[in-house]
């Protein structure tokens, strides 16, 4: 049984602690609220100790400042006032079809394995007026941050 747990662990898209390694470069992370992770998926909430991200994230709140950002630093942050990170995200597509529709597909590749928290606080926060969007490019994480309820969701499709 041992053996067989350490299998599907090393099949899993990413792992806890790796993933909260990657996330205290650009976020001041407190408790994980939920975590999951499969072969094709990882999904997490965790309460982040500001509302706001580090200086090594990257961040704009220009959808073509996005796009450029994205595809020459790999890493990038927006917050747009009025405007939800999907309706951001649309912005994006209509600016860079490819880079819009892959954090879309993030999204969805991700529900798989998003337990009720996870699932509950992504849709929350992606119409959420204000909050933040960030996507990371080596790890194909979409990163949604909502500062009022202080909760950071990550979504990681298939790679």
């Amino acid at each position: 049984m041992l053996v067989l747990m350490a299998l599907v662990t090393a099949c899993a898209r990413d792992e806890e602690a790796a993933q909260r390694d990657r996330l205290e470069q650009w976020f001041s992370l407190g408790k994980t609220v939920e975590f999951k992770a499969e072969r094709d998926c990882a999904a997490a909430v965790y309460q982040v100790k500001s509302g706001g991200a580090k200086a090594a994230m990257p961040l704009t709140d220009n959808v073509g400042e996005m796009g450029r950002v994205l595809a020459s630093r790999g890493l990038v942050a927006m917050t747009r006032a009025g405007q939800s990170p999907d309706q951001s995200m649309v912005a994006l597509a209509n600016f860079d079809r490819a880079i819009g529709m892959q954090m879309r597909r993030v999204g969805l590749e991700a529900r798989a394995c998003m337990g009720e928290i996870t699932e509950s606080a992504f849709r929350h926060v992606i119409v959420t007026t204000g909050a933040t969007l960030a996507y990371d490019n080596e790890s194909g994480a979409l990163m949604l941050l909502e500062p009022r309820s202080g909760l950071l969701v990550v979504a990681m499709g298939a790679k």
